[in-house]
């Protein structure tokens, strides 16, 4: 992702209009930037190194508040969820065995970072080099499954995903064309 982009994420970021897809139905507050510990704590948590460029975002624009939907959930001590998890707790929470549903078994290195509301989450690939965007509906998902079975690949980047969001374009749509 080129500096450009970055600075016009940062620039969209700034406005209390355009800081998230839904600032008009529930404004949002960028958070403080993300720290080197939070950034270690962060790792150490998940198991694994999230996207350099997601990192990036964190700790030039702020650990979240910012982005597509209601926002980017940022990392340890960042933005949260309507459920009050950051992106490292609710992939913590995914990961979890669940014996009442051993089908169950979140795929290692799908990292959450945007909610889209009714539990529909943006994820980037972490285990990927081009980190590409992947979407977690559980409206497609049923229990005594995989939830591989509803994560659908946009097959976009993140860079890729990031540009078209700060050009302003409702990625919603691209999602969801039929929605």
């Amino acid at each position: 992702m080129s500096q450009k982009t970055i600075q016009r994420v940062f620039a969209r970021a700034q406005s209390d209009q355009t800081r998230t897809d839904q600032s008009d139905i529930s404004p949002s507050s960028i958070r403080s930037k993300l720290t080197e510990n939070e950034l270690s704590e962060s790792k150490r948590k998940l198991g694994f190194e999230p996207p350099a460029l997601y990192v990036t975002l964190m700790q030039t624009v702020g650990n979240g508040g910012f982005g597509p939907g209601y926002g980017l959930m940022g990392l340890v001590g960042g933005a949260t969820d309507d459920m009050g998890k950051t992106s490292v707790e609710l992939y913590k929470d995914f990961s979890q065995f669940d014996s009442d549903d051993p089908a169950w078994k979140w795929p290692y290195g799908l990292l959450p970072v945007c909610h889209w509301g009714c539990a529909i989450y943006s994820c980037i690939d972490s285990t990927n080099d081009g980190a590409p965007i992947k979407t977690w509906d559980p409206n497609e998902w049923e229990e005594g499954t995989s939830p591989e079975l509803a994560i659908r690949s946009t097959e976009i980047s993140l860079a890729q995903w990031l540009e078209t969001w700060s050009d302003g374009t409702n990625i919603w749509e691209k999602m969801f064309p039929s929605s």
